[in-house]
């Protein structure tokens, strides 16, 4: 039985640096984000609302649809799919690919502790690249009702630039690093245990319903560990230059003056968000690979 443990590895990380199954797993990731941003994205922009000017849920969906109608709920939209082919492309598509090469290059082995490297190395490189997408799309969506920030996307992206230089477009690199870090903890790295678990006891298949059990789980830890980060991040995003010394300065402000019931601000949308986008997202993606990953091999 011991024996077989170095073969299974290594067949997994043959499996995981294959030039197809790497493709498939890119092109995968990043249109199934672009399908479940797009659907759930109202719920996005209510929670932001919420987080930015406070209020309850019914109120500022209210507000949404009175001031600015149905185009409203989608705001940020472009920016947004920006986000997720930068974030969730690298995130998540190189999610397997990161833990075959700790496999290879470190004494880490299957379990939580490879699993945790995994998702925070691929959540830092995600950052580090689309840092601006995330910028660009909070200050578009956290814009006062019935008024425009920026006149388009391509041009938020030109004044943030040309005003701010690259510290405005990489501004809240922390928070943004620690939230997709946590994220990424709570989505990719939960649902990868919860479906290895399952299959590993032989308790659910492979299959739609496994799916949907683990995308759910990943959406409940996701809330509770990203909503405090979340707040303080989209607050120190969207606020005016030297308005908080820092991202902790941000969170000591916010601590201060609305206690610990800031830091969960707009959780229900968030819960409800962010759990309708895992379902959407890892369902999607399962299908998505196995049919790009067939397409590929066929070259």
């Amino acid at each position: 039985m011991a024996a077989s443990k170095p073969v299974q590895i290594q067949a997994i990380q043959t499996n995981a640096f294959s030039k197809h199954e790497i493709f498939a797993k890119l092109i995968s990731a990043g249109t199934a984000a672009c399908v479940a941003e797009a659907i759930t994205l109202p719920m996005d922009c209510a929670k932001i609302k919420l987080q930015v000017e406070g209020g309850t849920l019914f109120g500022t969906v209210r507000t949404i649809a009175m001031n600015d109608g149905a185009k409203g709920f989608f705001r940020g939209l472009v920016p947004g799919l920006h986000r997720q082919l930068g974030f969730c492309t690298i995130r998540l598509g190189l999610y397997d690919t990161t833990k075959a090469f700790y496999i290879e290059n470190t004494p880490l082995n299957e379990g939580l502790p490879l699993r945790f490297a995994a998702g925070i190395s691929t959540a830092v490189a995600a950052v580090c690249c689309a840092q601006p997408t995330e910028v660009v799309k909070i200050r578009m969506q956290a814009a006062k009702a019935g008024t425009a920030r920026y006149a388009g996307t391509m041009a938020a992206y030109y004044n943030i630039a040309v005003t701010e230089g690259a510290r405005g477009l990489w501004s809240g690199l922390g928070p943004s690093i620690a939230r997709l870090s946590i994220c990424n903890i709570g989505e990719v790295v939960t649902y990868d245990s919860v479906k290895q678990a399952m299959l590993k006891r032989q308790l659910m298949r492979d299959a739609f319903p496994l799916h949907v059990f683990a995308a759910v789980c990943a959406g409940f830890v996701t809330t509770t560990l990203t909503s405090p980060v979340d707040v303080v991040k989209t607050t120190y995003v969207n606020s005016a230059p030297g308005t908080y010394t820092g991202a902790i300065g941000c969170a000591r402000d916010l601590a201060r003056t609305g206690g610990f019931k800031v830091f969960y601000k707009g959780c229900v949308p968030s819960f409800f968000r962010i759990t309708g986008w895992n379902l959407i997202m890892f369902i999607s993606y399962e299908q998505l690979r196995k049919i790009v990953s067939k397409q590929l091999s066929a070259y």
